[in-house]
Parts: structure tokens; C-alpha cells; sequence
């Protein structure tokens, strides 16, 4: 197995009686798959770049996450980030401020 994850410690200020835990198994992405974490090749960094540079010029959309920073992530991080990304928001309102793009860097 990949992983073995167990979500109670997803948010440890919780009090949970129980717990379930799970394992992830990993294995190639095939053709009719859904690919839920991406992963950049090099064939595929200049395409990349021009989905970079065309969303850094978008105005009222925030790119967050995996699928949209196109970045391959754990958990605790994408965790992280979606915190951080909340507060940057709570910020932009209080100052009036319009969101980034991007709240971290994804280059």
C-alpha cells in the first residue's frame, strides 16, 4: 500500500469516540481512469506554463488545490494550503481587496 490514513488527525481540536482507517493502493492511471492527482511531465511543462500564464491574467477566480495549482499534494499540505487560502480570502474582504489568483506559488 501507499498509505495508511486515518482522519481523525485531519482536525485534532475534534474528540472522536472512534476511528476508521483506511489504505491507498497505488497503480498506473490507464486510459479510462480519472486521474485525481497530477503529476507534471517534462513533454508537458510548456503547456503548463501557458496555463499559468494565461490564468495569472483571470480576474475573480482563485486556483486552489490539487487539480487547480496542477500540482501533486499530501494531504496535510492541501490542508494547509486551503487554510491559508481561507485566510488570505478573510483578508481581501476586510481590506477590500480583490483575491489572487493563486495564494501560493506554482511555478
Amino acid at each position: 500500500y501507499t498509505r495508511i490514513t486515518e482522519h481523525k488527525y485531519f482536525s485534532p481540536w475534534e474528540q472522536h469516540d472512534g476511528s476508521v482507517c483506511y489504505k491507498e493502493y497505488s497503480r498506473a492511471c490507464e486510459e479510462n481512469d480519472i486521474p485525481y492527482y497530477p503529476i507534471r511531465q517534462m513533454g508537458e511543462m510548456a503547456l503548463l506554463e501557458k496555463y499559468l500564464s494565461l490564468a495569472e491574467n483571470e480576474t475573480n477566480i482563485t486556483f486552489v488545490g490539487r487539480l487547480g495549482t496542477y500540482r501533486y499534494l499530501d494531504m496535510d499540505v492541501t490542508i494547509a494550503e486551503a487554510l491559508k487560502t481561507a485566510e488570505v480570502y478573510l483578508n481581501s474582504l476586510t481590506e477590500n481587496q480583490p483575491m489572487p489568483v493563486f495564494t501560493v506559488s506554482v511555478r
